[in-house]
């Protein structure tokens, strides 16, 4: 059975990112009618902490992540490259050291969809109904993902689309 992490489990096997683009001033939610409006949630502080944002290009989420890869590899000179290949099991490419001093340059999730959200939980919720309806059968395991129940009959382009749909549907953003 698959379980989809729709947060951690992409961000951590993404690399790191350069600049943080300007956060955006409002925050989306899913009001009764069905429509997209700003939040009154506010946003918290981030301390300087670069913030993903729904409507960022992978390019721009890129970049995010190559800055924090290129503190790693700042703060710890000599650590073991593995490229593109995951590291050997038991062994770190950096040092717990590294990751410490480079912790503040890990994107953040995009507001919509950080757990800290007041309205994240009910909204996940919503995401999962939205998925299901679609066609594709899943299960809310906690707020923030989800897994398979049973197989799947959808090919796995049409699952992304409407995993992607739902969340623009429910969190908004404005994709790109």
């Amino acid at each position: 059975m698959k379980t989809k992490l729709v947060i951690g489990a992409v961000l951590l096997l993404s690399a790191c990112g350069q600049t943080a683009p300007p956060a955006a001033s409002n925050v989306a939610s899913l009001q009764s009618s069905g429509a997209v409006a700003p939040s009154s949630a506010a946003t918290p502080p981030d301390d300087g902490q670069p913030r993903l944002r729904m409507d960022m290009t992978e390019e721009e989420k890129q970049r995010l992540y190559d800055a924090h890869t290129a503190c790693l590899a700042e703060k710890d000179p000599n650590a073991t490259t593995y490229g593109n290949v995951p590291a050997p099991a038991g062994r770190k490419q950096y040092s717990d050291e590294a990751w410490k001093a480079c912790a503040k340059t890990w994107p953040l999730p995009p507001w919509e969809m950080d757990s800290r959200n007041p309205t994240f939980a009910d909204n996940w919720h919503k995401n999962v109904q939205c998925i299901n309806s679609r066609g594709m059968k899943v299960i809310e395991t906690e707020p923030g993902s989800w897994t398979y129940d049973g197989e799947q009959t959808l090919p796995e382009d049409q699952r992304r689309k409407i995993e992607e749909d739902c969340e623009q549907e429910v969190f908004g953003g404005g994709r790109k």
